[in-house]
């Protein structure tokens, strides 16, 4: 069969061309029909259970979405009159961004007074006329003594505040998020050069959401030619060939091209996670035509002409290369088990990719290369003799591998208990996306973009009202205010709290919960009737007035220590607040937080299938029990070893980490499949020994596997250097996963055979 093959490549290999040539063209088209989203939501399907009750608490209160502006005074405190005056300008400035629903500053802070029995609820300050010595000095005073303030819209060092834009923006809203973004990056450009005094910065969930966009483009404007630059030196180098280097250049392009193309006619769409896949594909497709070209040359040089040595590198490349790609696909298609959108649409792209890569390798390769006027290289000697001398020390030092790699197996399974789960989804951009490094210095001098959201319930209409309901849920939010890593509490028992202490001569000892439930609720209602347009409480009070949000803003926290806090509030309020019917707690921080540990949970039935099925398909394949079953060491190890190294170095384990074994396993079985391909071949129609047969296989595919690992390893390191954290998490651990892998199949490999194979 793999003879006839290379016979009817040949024979027909104009017409293949045409064919190769027409499906670029048609899956191009596809590809440009590709659509990219930068919702966050995307990671999460739906039927997760936090993104389902985050829709319904927004349900309630409204969309959390918001631009935040803040504003540093380069010269010391923000509390001077022409601070105080861009302020202002820019709140009224900020009501203008596009899908804009509200906007919160000191400047529209509304104060409250007490005149006699009426509520005067009104700004701080409107005019820069107003802004004296002693009324500054009185802003002063009233802004750093308020606790719904300090740390939300005002440092408790006094040099930065900031501007708060809530969005309401449209289910499809990449191109209205780009919109209202520009609008706000123009307001902050040009209030720093009305005021060079002043420095702005950008954060809130909707400039999140762009900058997984502008993480994207930037990657695929930097890595994407970065990989074709390694690809081209590295295939020159290994071939020393250009007309091989230009063949498979073609194959992998085409391969990109195909799995775009048809993602586009599929409608999948577009993310920082799928942006990886033309990167993995490049580097997967190259391996196929690596061995069809090292045995093509290989042929080539044993007084071969050049079409009998395609033919012959047909031969004995296609049971290999098929299988390999087949695992690699399944490898890829597992990751369907995952609850991650996203990652089931690369799992997808690349499979599709991979499968293209076979076909274009098979077909389209060979084609080529009877086509074009390349030469025949001698085979260098150098190579010969390493594999030899591989081949020498693994004969002589069998016994010290098998027990070293058994030592060393163990210990670095023993440390991968000691990983934790953690997605700081604040920190999935690396310091060159200017969203991360203005959310750290946000974080580190205000307020932060991780949030915990609840909805507290009391049980009844107007139940929020109840002097005991406020007290226990202004003692739960003082409970937060102790924890570690929290930042903020926001909660209407504050304000209740104010009003009281308003309504009564501003005497400090009336600042509690009011006495009776009317009264707060008389207060409240004066209050809310004196609010302006656009700052009511409906993103803080159900309309029945039966439960308030209360939200708690942290600090970046790991998502252990995130599911702790929540763990350890909900016991502390069944205990010492039970008048609170709370919900869990809602919110994006929360559920980055559960995905890690979700999804490797998932993914524990893929890797299950995924390892069932590849060992079914090497054992039919190679049709020989004790060796498929003996590759399943040497497959296996370098995926547990993995996340041992892991685990040593990093201690810690975020989305990507959670679908490595699953990707890494249908990928690294080429080696043991290749290397036992030749092994088998060998031993059946060389009719060579155990120790010839290993001699034979290191020196025809011991070069191929080496140069295939050199370009995986080199391919996904480009990953690292992305300006997505799970991507550079992605490509650390395979790259890790690829060169323990071909340490095992030169090292643990053929030592198992001598011990358990026999002549």
């Amino acid at each position: 069969m793999e003879r006839s093959l290379g016979a009817f490549v040949l024979r027909y290999r104009w017409l293949i061309i045409v064919i190769t040539l027409l499906s670029v063209v048609l899956c191009g088209y596809g590809a440009m029909t590709l659509r990219f989203t930068n919702d966050y939501r995307i990671f999460f399907s739906d039927k997760n259970p936090q993104l389902k009750a985050f829709d319904e608490f927004q349900a309630i209160y409204g969309k959390q979405d918001s631009i935040l502006i803040a504003v540093e005074s380069k010269t010391g405190s923000i509390f001077n009159a022409e601070t105080l005056t861009a302020i202002q300008a820019l709140t009224e400035q900020s009501w203008q961004t596009p899908y804009s629903t509200r906007v919160d500053s000191l400047a529209n802070y509304q104060h409250t007074e007490a005149r006699e029995d009426e509520l005067l609820v009104q700004p701080l300050f409107r005019e820069a006329d107003e802004l004296t010595p002693e009324r500054i000095q009185w802003i002063r005073e009233v802004v750093m003594s308020e606790p719904l303030l300090v740390g939300r819209l005002v440092s408790d060092h006094e040099r930065v505040t900031a501007v708060n834009i809530t969005m309401n923006l449209p289910e499809d809203s990449a191109a209205p998020e780009a919109e209202a973004v520009a609008f706000a990056r123009q307001l902050a450009t040009e209030l720093e050069q009305q005021y060079p005094e002043l420095k702005t910065y950008l954060s809130g969930q909707t400039v999140l959401n762009i900058s997984f966009l502008e993480a994207a483009m930037r990657d695929s404007t930097t890595l994407i030619p970065l990989m074709f630059g390694l690809l081209i030196l590295m295939l020159l180098f290994s071939t020393r060939s250009g007309w091989s280097t230009i063949a498979t250049l073609l194959v992998v392009t085409l391969s990109v091209v195909f799995s775009l193309g048809v993602a586009g006619y599929l409608g999948i769409l577009q993310s920082n996670t799928t942006g990886a896949v033309p990167i993995v594909v490049l580097t997967l497709g190259v391996a196929d035509s690596i061995h069809l070209l090292v045995s093509f040359f290989h042929a080539w040089s044993n007084d071969r002409d050049k079409n009998e040595a395609i033919i012959e590198s047909l031969r004995i490349n296609l049971q290999p290369v098929f299988l390999t790609s087949l695992t690699t696909v399944i490898g890829f298609l597992s990751l369907n088990f995952s609850e991650s959108p996203p990652m089931r649409d690369m799992g997808n792209m690349v499979a599709l990719g991979v499968a293209a890569a076979f076909f274009y390798s098979i077909f389209s390769l060979p084609a080529f290369i009877s086509l074009v006027p390349i030469k025949p290289r001698q085979e260098s000697a150098r190579q010969d003799q390493l594999m030899s001398s591989l081949h020498a020390l693994t004969r002589s030092g069998r016994h010290a591998f098998l027990i070293g790699f058994l030592l060393l197996g163990t210990v670095l399974t023993l440390c991968i208990p000691t990983m934790s789960f953690n997605d700081l989804f604040a920190e999935y951009f690396s310091e060159e996306i200017e969203f991360r490094r203005d959310n750290d210095f946000i974080r580190e001098n205000l307020t932060g973009v991780m949030a915990l959201h609840y909805s507290v319930a009391s049980g009844q209409e107007n139940g929020i009202f109840i002097p005991e309901y406020l007290r226990q849920l202004d003692a739960w939010g003082d409970w937060f205010n102790a924890q570690d890593k929290v930042l903020h509490v926001d909660s209407i028992a504050t304000t209740m709290k104010r009003l009281n202490r308003t309504m009564n001569g501003d005497d400090p000892a009336y600042y509690r919960v009011p006495e009776s439930q009317a009264l707060a609720a008389q207060y409240m209602l004066l209050y809310e009737l004196n609010l302006p347009f656009g700052l009511s409480l409906d993103n803080t009070l159900e309309s029945a007035r039966s439960a308030t949000r209360l939200t708690v803003t942290l600090d970046n926290i790991h998502s252990e220590d995130a599911i702790s806090l929540v763990k350890r509030a909900k016991e502390w309020q069944q205990e010492h607040a039970p008048l609170l019917i709370i919900t869990e707690a809602v919110g994006p921080s929360i559920m980055f937080s559960h995905m890690s540990k979700r999804n490797l949970m998932s993914m524990l039935d893929g890797m299950v299938i995924a390892l069932l099925s590849i060992s079914a398909v090497i054992l039919i394949a190679l049709r020989h029990i004790k060796l498929g079953l003996l590759s399943l060491i040497p497959n296996t190890l370098p995926i547990v070893m993995t996340y041992g190294v892991w685990a040593i170095i990093v201690g810690e384990l975020g989305m990507s980490g959670a679908f490595v074994a699953v990707i890494v396993l249908g990928v690294i079985v080429d080696d043991t499949v290749h290397f036992l391909s030749k092994y088998l071949r060998a031993k059946s129609e060389l009719n060579l020994s155990v120790d010839e047969a290993i001699g034979y296989a290191f020196n025809t595919v011991g070069v191929a596997l080496a140069v295939t690992t050199l370009i995986l390893v080199a391919g996904f390191c480009v990953l690292t250097l992305s300006a997505f954290a799970p991507n550079i998490a992605l490509g650390s651990m395979t790259s890790i996963a690829f060169v323990l892998a071909l340490v095992c199949t030169y090292f643990l490999l053929p030592p198992l055979l001598y011990l358990l194979d026999r002549d």
